[in-house]
């Protein structure tokens, strides 16, 4: 199980790797790196109640934050983090081409860093080792008490994410940021970055679609490996939905 403090060890790691970048590269994990969203999966099995329209619904309306989501959420979850592992496995495959992103981002230079609303537990196991990595912090005693790192001091109205991207663009002075992502909650942070990829008919594809926000939707890193080799982002498929995407929780 993972300690308090880990999640914000991760974060200055990946600062301090960030000082020599040209480019920043932010990517969500549930449900853009991994296939299925482990959070979603664990609340599904565990949680007595229809979660997405007690907690989701009111945080895709603003009435509450992504940490009080997760905070509210896990504090429901009375199984360690042994057993919650287990269970998760078989649902942990990676997106195709994730490996072939990160040598890419390790020939170039480039900082590669995940930024999640999911907690250190199973982040870490299914990431590969060393990857840099930002979330909420959490420990388990006898249920989940989710924290917010103290590396990422995140103030009323704040979001998450936001802060993490505005730490690691400081780190690195110009920087040109891209966003790789597949949530409503990943929205904010998306639209501030200078290239989106969104994961194809996921809620962030939808959500750029309605508000006009240039993006590129993906199935396969390697996708977004051929576009960044290529010196930027292809015009790529801007599709216009007009219904929303299935939801997940960060």
């Amino acid at each position: 199980m993972a300690r308090a403090g880990q999640g914000s060890a991760a974060v200055a790691s990946g600062v301090a790797a960030c000082k020599s970048a040209v480019v920043l590269i932010l990517c969500d994990f549930d449900g853009t790196i991994t296939r299925d969203d482990l959070t979603n999966r664990i609340w599904d099995a565990h949680l007595g109640y229809d979660w997405r329209q007690v907690l989701l619904a009111p945080a895709v309306g603003g009435q509450l934050t992504p940490f009080e989501l997760l905070r509210r959420g896990y504090a429901d979850v009375d199984r360690p983090a042994a057993e919650l592992l287990d269970e998760l496995r078989p649902h942990a495959e990676l997106r195709s081409g994730f490996e072939d992103l990160l040598a890419l981002c390790a020939h170039r230079a480039w900082v590669f860093h995940v930024i999640s609303h999911g907690l250190p537990f199973y982040i870490r196991e299914f990431l590969p080792s060393g990857t840099a990595f930002s979330c909420f912090d959490a420990v388990f005693d006898g249920r989940w008490r989710v924290t917010v790192p103290e590396a990422v001091p995140v103030g009323p109205g704040e979001d998450f994410k936001i802060r993490v991207l505005d730490q690691l663009k400081a780190a690195t002075g110009e920087t040109s940021t891209v966003y790789i992502g597949d949530g409503r909650l990943d929205y904010p942070a998306a639209r501030c970055c200078d290239h989106v990829f969104a994961v194809r008919d996921s809620a962030l594809d939808v959500l750029c679609a309605r508000e006009g926000i240039p993006y590129t939707p993906f199935d396969s890193f390697a996708e977004i490996c051929a576009a960044l080799e290529g010196g930027g982002t292809p015009d790529g498929e801007r599709a216009r939905r007009a219904a929303g995407a299935t939801p997940t929780a960060g």
